[in-house]
């Protein structure tokens, strides 16, 4: 094999020309036999490359050190070499021939069809290193393997090109491309074919054909360099792409892997097609302008990457091959860059991550923000960026101030946190401090109304209505009766509570009144459910701890409302071993979480009645004070019948509260 060079022939006289002729023609007969080497020995080790990035850099592989001067020519050839030198008789220059020479290399995967074949084209250096008409081909074998004997060039620039079936390594499926390479005919005789020698030569076409004339040397290593520089990688770093092979235990072949597999990632369901759309972009100006599709890339090598670091693509491969090299290194710079993660070293250890392409499966706006993903990273000295754990994402990027006891919901656990000030961290909360968190953020400020409420129940929660009963009577006992206008007030309730199909599951104190209210309200809504629940703990006296002691405060406070109201808003008579009433917050709790919603678990509208007694504490609770039923103060307000609150839970279990009212008020007159 070797190279033909020719300085001007101009000034020689016809004599000269004529001899020159005859001269080639001589040699060209004679030369027929010979070859650069022994044909089983350029075969048999084409695709091994040194370990050593340092070696490969030094080879004679190396793209830098590939000489095409007519001396270094001379020097590399033996008189057993098919590359044959012509002085002219006035030495105007010197002439090269190739006469029976061998290249051979490797295609693509081990996928392609034995039955397929390489061309090899002579270009034309005159016409902008377009294809000649001499061509010659070699069959594919085994493992993709190919050789192509018995060539003559008369020029040194040379193109393969190949056509077969690739099985995507990602999803298995088969599909058929192109793929070339350019080949300097004075560089060496090994020539693999691959996506990166396709896309190298796709690059370097376009740069030889403009109007800026280049050198094919120039045009091969700027190509080079444009379609590292796609996958974020330094062309310095590897041996020229036609030297190497997928299968090749170095840095090159680990680069070349990668390459390949993320080419495939991001083919979709058309590989061929996808491929192509690349080869054609990066030809323009080097550049893979589609930042959609670098981006799906990358939003695959970091899911991959997060689920089994490459584990199933490594097996894949080395199913195919018997050995991969590390590849997975370089897949991760690739999304580690185009996803636009900062440096990690021993100045950002520590430092948390999110990724912020609004484009990007793995976007947050901010860093508790889980609306699209809930992926978060802390940076290792050691091992890069890493991806952190459940259990501490909701620690790890909490920059706000904390006090002792403030209260949150983790945005990743989904769990209610409350922040301890002596240890300084947060810690999941008791069901007490949990229930603090759902008053605080239900951020209670008036009473709605039961209607607005009630048609706003979202179809992944469920409610639980309290209310105090409608008007009643003069008698206080169990056994006292609503009023008619108590009764016509629960039908007219009922009557806008239709919106949804679903019954009412309806329950009540001890007493009547309360069932009545209840079942007036199911009526005014046509409800023919009504089976009602009795439940002795929504009476009046909940939140009564010691009934002698509530006795006497209401004599110190002048009513059984003004003591109520007191305890609920001052914490008065809950203290102390003859404290009056529980504490508050425990007892609002244990109502709501123990009693209501643990029996009603699954039940869509839930209708309850009880008493002022117990809705003044728990309003008073629910709304964290912010709504005052202050009956001990002069001119105090007291709860209007058929006022409360609303529970609602949602499918996670979190709960919000809502003060409600049935009629114009939430206030009594």
């Amino acid at each position: 094999m070797g190279y033909f060079s020719q300085k001007s022939l101009k000034g020689w006289d016809f004599w000269s020309k004529i001899c020159f002729s005859v001269l080639l023609a001589a040699l060209l007969l004679a030369c027929g036999d010979d070859s650069v080497s022994n044909p089983n020995e350029s075969s048999k080790d084409n695709t091994k490359l040194s370990s050593k990035k340092d070696d490969s850099k030094s080879s004679s592989s190396s793209r830098s050190h590939r000489r095409s001067s007519s001396s270094s020519v001379r020097d590399r050839h033996s008189s057993s070499s098919s590359l044959k030198e012509i002085t002219n008789p006035e030495d105007l220059g010197v002439v090269y021939v190739l006469v029976d020479g061998l290249v051979s290399g490797v295609v693509a995967l081990d996928g392609f069809a034995n039955t397929a074949k390489v061309k090899m084209v002579q270009l034309d250096t005159a016409n902008a290193y377009k294809e000649s008409k001499t061509s010659f081909s070699g069959d594919i074998g085994k493992g993709g393997s190919y050789e192509i004997k018995k060539i003559e060039l008369s020029q040194p620039y040379v193109q393969f090109s190949a056509d077969g079936n690739i099985e995507n390594v990602t999803d298995g499926k088969s599909a058929s491309v192109s793929l070339s390479a350019l080949g300097d005919a004075t560089s060496g005789e090994v020539f693999n074919l691959n996506m990166v020698t396709t896309l190298v030569t796709e690059r370097a076409l376009e740069l030889l054909s403009g109007r800026r004339r280049v050198s094919f040397e120039t045009a091969l290593k700027k190509a080079s360099e444009d379609v590292w520089n796609v996958f974020h990688l330094e062309s310095e770093d590897f041996d020229a792409s036609e030297m190497v092979h997928v299968s090749d235990m170095t840095e090159s072949g680990a680069a070349l892997l990668a390459v390949s597999v993320l080419l495939q990632a991001g083919a979709g369901n058309d590989f061929a097609k996808s491929f192509k759309a690349v080869a054609s972009d990066v030809r323009k100006d080097g550049k893979w302008d589609d930042a959609n599709a670098r981006l799906a890339i990358a939003d695959w090598a970091l899911s991959n990457d997060l689920t089994d670091g490459y584990a199933s693509i490594r097996a894949t491969l080395e199913k195919r091959m018997g050995k991969a090299a590390e590849f997975e290194t370089y897949i991760r710079n690739f999304y580690l860059t185009e996803l636009e993660f900062p440096e990690c070293n021993a100045r950002s250890a520590g430092s948390v991550f999110f990724v912020k392409n609004k484009s990007s499966e793995f976007y947050a706006a901010k860093y508790d923000d889980v609306s699209k993903s809930t992926e978060r990273f802390v940076c290792d000295e050691k091992s890069g960026w890493k991806s952190i754990p459940d259990s501490l994402k909701d620690f790890m990027g909490d920059t706000t101030p904390a006090k002792d006891g403030d209260v949150r919901l983790g945005a990743f656990s989904g769990e209610i946190l409350t922040y301890d000030g002596a240890t300084k961290k947060w810690r999941k909360a008791t069901a007490i401090e949990r229930d603090r968190y759902f008053v605080k953020v239900s951020n209670i400020k008036e009473f709605v109304d039961i209607q607005d409420v009630y048609e706003s129940i979202k179809d992944d929660e469920r409610v639980i209505f309290v209310l105090r009963h409608a008007e009643r009577g003069d008698d206080t006992s169990k056994s006292g009766t609503l009023t008619d206008n108590g009764k016509k007030q629960s039908e007219e309730v009922g009557a806008r509570l239709k919106k949804f199909k679903e019954d009412f599951v309806l329950g009540a104190s001890e007493f009547l009144r309360a069932h009545q209210t209840v079942e007036s309200i199911a009526k005014g809504r046509g409800q023919s459910y009504d089976k009602r629940d009795t439940i002795p703990q929504l009476n009046d006296d909940w939140y009564s701890k010691n009934p002698d002691a509530v006795e006497k405060a209401k004599s110190e406070c002048g009513g059984g409302w003004e003591v109520t109201s007191k305890y609920a808003y001052t914490g008065a008579y809950s203290t102390g071993a003859d404290a009056a009433y529980y504490n508050l917050a425990e007892r609002s709790v244990e109502l709501i979480e123990d009693v209501l919603v643990k029996k009603y678990q699954t039940e869509r509208f839930v209708l309850l009645s009880s008493h002022d007694k117990l809705m003044v504490p728990l309003v008073a609770y629910c709304s964290n004070f912010k709504i005052e039923l202050k009956k001990y103060e002069n001119n105090g307000k007291w709860i209007n019948y058929l006022a409360g609150v609303a529970i609602i839970v949602d499918k996670s279990g979190n709960r919000r509260y809502v003060a409600i009212r049935g009629l114009k008020s939430g206030y009594a007159n």
